[in-house]
């Protein structure tokens, strides 16, 4: 594409966002990074320019330099690069939740994500059970074998007789002679 977001060859094609291959003016050769700050600003540089072909105007190539930018890496711990400087942990974790509270669409959203992320700041993360369950719906349970049950395909075997394999990495082997390798 071109520095006005047009598609070669096609005149009437325009084209924006992050999948969008945008040439860099300032550094000829190199293209803006596919981010969400530079495609606001696509889209917005792109509205102005589809107006002034229908009006007859001049178009305005599209230039922009990054701000900063930032990720979440865990729980409360985030990197951010904002204005050149760099710096991690809790701040830059909470000033990334800022940015994304922001761009949010409509207050509604804002104030459930805040509201989901208040609970999760306060409270521990929500543990939930993984029940074996068959076909109809209903609870595997097998007495006569215990509890330490481990189920390959369709069958199951007593972990006892499992030993891990170090020659295969990720495989079990049952301690009998002659048994097959399953892989896990």
């Amino acid at each position: 594409m071109d520095q006005f977001l047009r598609v070669p060859d096609w005149p009437d094609v325009w084209a924006v966002g992050d999948c969008a291959f945008v040439p860099d003016v300032r550094n000829p050769g190199k293209s803006h990074p596919p981010t969400a700050q530079h495609a606001i600003r696509e889209g917005e540089v792109l509205a102005q320019n589809i107006a002034a072909v229908l009006v007859g105007r001049p178009l305005k190539s599209f230039s922009f330099k990054t701000i900063g930018l930032l990720a979440s890496i865990g729980r409360r711990m985030g990197v951010a690069r904002i204005f050149g400087f760099n710096f991690s942990g809790f701040f830059a974790w909470w000033l990334w939740r800022t940015v994304y509270l922001s761009k949010l669409p409509g207050l509604d959203k804002k104030i459930r994500v805040a509201f989901d992320w208040t609970l999760d700041l306060l409270f521990p993360k929500d543990v939930c059970a993984v029940y074996d369950l068959d076909h109809d719906g209903r609870n595997f349970s097998w007495p006569s074998r215990g509890k330490n049950t481990t189920r390959n395909k369709d069958d199951y075997q007593s972990a006892r007789s499992l030993r891990v394999d170090r020659s295969v990495s990720g495989a079990f082997q049952k301690d009998s002679p002659g048994a097959q390798q399953h892989d896990c």
